[in-house]
């Protein structure tokens, strides 16, 4: 019983390296704005640079904050009702990122004289956990466009996501090729810090069965 609750919280560590990777790409303007140069969304917008700046900063605001989408008036209704959706999402992870530390943090203290089995058992689960990832991942990534359509009928009861280029400055800003570079980066960085945690706690079993027993 012991050893199943461990390899589930390996698998809770792998999802919470993967909030917290989606919570730094979505709040990160960097990122946006190099992904805006990439992908030459300033030839089909209106928008002044500074604008586009003031827009983006805006936007994540919002999500991280109680701010609203107020910038010079230049989101519609359809979608303010859709950011809000999205914000909504955006705090449930935020709440689900708490509660994965305190039952990981949880677990490790009450299991803490069993520590080398437990180590094992996170190393176990996030290797795996990795390599089904990769394997879901790649079959996403034959239709990106497929499975980004499902993603939103899934989580979304209403169709505000369906944003058109013509009226909408969110979809200009944020086309398809964007959330296929976000995803590209939220998955590399998942599994790069994963292997970094796999590596630690092997340095840490190892160093375990080294030290004298009394």
């Amino acid at each position: 019983m012991k050893k199943t609750i461990y390899y589930l919280c390996g698998g809770l560590i792998f999802f919470l390296i993967l909030l917290i990777s989606i919570e730094f790409y979505s709040l990160n303007s960097f990122f946006y704005f190099n992904q805006y140069d990439k992908n030459d969304v300033y030839q089909n917008i209106t928008y002044s640079k500074e604008d586009v700046k003031s827009v983006t900063y805006n936007l994540i605001n919002y999500l991280k904050s109680d701010s609203n989408l107020e910038y010079k008036d230049v989101f519609s209704d359809k979608e303010k009702r859709h950011m809000k959706d999205v914000k909504y999402m955006f705090e449930k992870g935020i709440l689900i990122k708490r509660l994965a530390i305190i039952a990981i943090c949880t677990i490790i203290y009450v299991n803490r004289k069993d520590i080398e089995n437990i180590l094992k058992c996170f190393n176990k689960s996030i290797l795996t956990t990795c390599v089904v990832s990769t394997l879901l991942c790649s079959i996403i990534s034959l239709n990106y466009y497929r499975y980004f359509t499902i993603f939103h009928k899934m989580f979304f009861n209403n169709d505000d996501w369906l944003l058109s280029p013509k009226e909408s400055i969110i979809i200009n800003l944020l086309p398809l090729e964007f959330f296929k570079s976000i995803s590209i980066y939220i998955f590399i960085t998942t599994i790069i810090v994963s292997c970094i945690v796999i590596s630690i706690n092997f340095f840490l079993i190892k160093r375990k069965k080294l030290e004298p027993k009394l």
